[in-house]
């Protein structure tokens, strides 16, 4: 596998507990269960959502350390507003709070830099999705 190419494997564990691993990580996706019990791990939208989040902080953190801007704290709210027919994520609102010494003129340029992350290129400019399914397989 080339270093352009990334592979994450989705196996099911039981019930909607499902295992998604990469690079020998691993987390746990779930639902919120219709008698209000909340799952065991992550829905899969808020898993799109903080793939958003962590990518715009680390484009707006590399551009900084370059910039020599000083961050002291940093944290970004990722908000998605769920729509049905189509069932998806219908609007995206991303709140950056930054602490430091942030020049007041460097602020429209964050703004610009953190639309510059992977994911949000990703999102905006969707990928074909191929799907291939093979039937009658044991899985290991």
């Amino acid at each position: 596998m080339s270093e352009a190419t990334m592979q994450v494997e989705v196996r099911w564990l039981e019930g909607k507990r499902i295992e998604v691993s990469a690079r020998g990580n691993r987390l746990i996706v779930d639902e919120i269960y219709a008698d209000g019990r909340v799952g065991m791990g992550f829905r899969p939208t808020e898993l799109l959502l903080g793939a958003l989040g962590a990518c715009t902080m680390g484009t707006v953190l590399t551009f900084c350390k370059n910039m020599n801007i000083p961050v002291e704290s940093f944290v970004i709210d990722v908000e998605g507003k769920r729509e049905t027919s189509p069932e998806r994520i219908s609007e995206i609102q991303v709140s950056l709070r930054l602490a430091g010494d942030i020049p007041e003129q460097r602020l429209e340029t964050l703004k610009r830099v953190a639309k510059g992350c992977r994911i949000h290129h990703t999102i905006t400019q969707s990928p074909p999705i191929g799907i291939e399914l093979k039937a009658g397989e044991k899985t290991g």
